[in-house]
C-alpha cells in the first residue's frame, strides 16, 4: 500500500471588487454592532457587497450591520412614524374646528 496525500477539497470562489480580490467561500462576517458571527452564502455575499456596498470589500467589513443589530433602530423609526401620524391628525383637527367655527359664525 502506497500512502497518498488526498488533496483539498474545498472550494474555491474567488471574487474580485473593487478594492481587493478575495475567497468568500466559508467567509465569515462579523456584525461591528452586536459582534455576532453570521455566515453567507458566497454569492449572496459577494452580490450584496456589490450593491449595498459600492463594491467595496474593506467598506463591507468596517460597516456592516446584521438585521439582530439593526432591531434597536426599528423601534426608533416605528415612534418617530408614530409621532408623526400624530402630530398630522392633530393639524387635521384644528383645521375642521377652524372650519366648524367659520360655518357656526356664518
Amino acid at each position: 500500500m502506497s500512502k497518498v496525500v488526498k488533496k483539498s477539497r474545498k472550494a474555491v470562489h474567488n471574487y474580485t471588487f473593487a478594492d481587493q480580490t478575495i475567497n468568500l467561500n466559508g467567509y465569515v462576517a462579523i456584525c461591528t454592532v452586536t459582534g455576532n458571527e453570521k455566515r453567507f452564502y458566497h454569492s449572496y455575499l459577494a452580490n450584496m457587497i456589490e450593491k449595498k456596498f459600492d463594491n467595496n470589500f474593506s467598506n463591507f467589513e468596517t460597516n456592516y450591520v446584521s438585521r439582530e443589530g439593526l432591531s434597536g433602530q426599528v423601534n426608533i423609526r416605528k415612534v418617530n412614524q408614530i409621532e408623526d401620524r400624530i402630530s398630522k391628525l392633530y393639524t387635521t383637527i384644528r383645521e375642521l374646528k377652524l372650519k366648524r367655527d367659520s360655518i357656526s359664525a356664518a
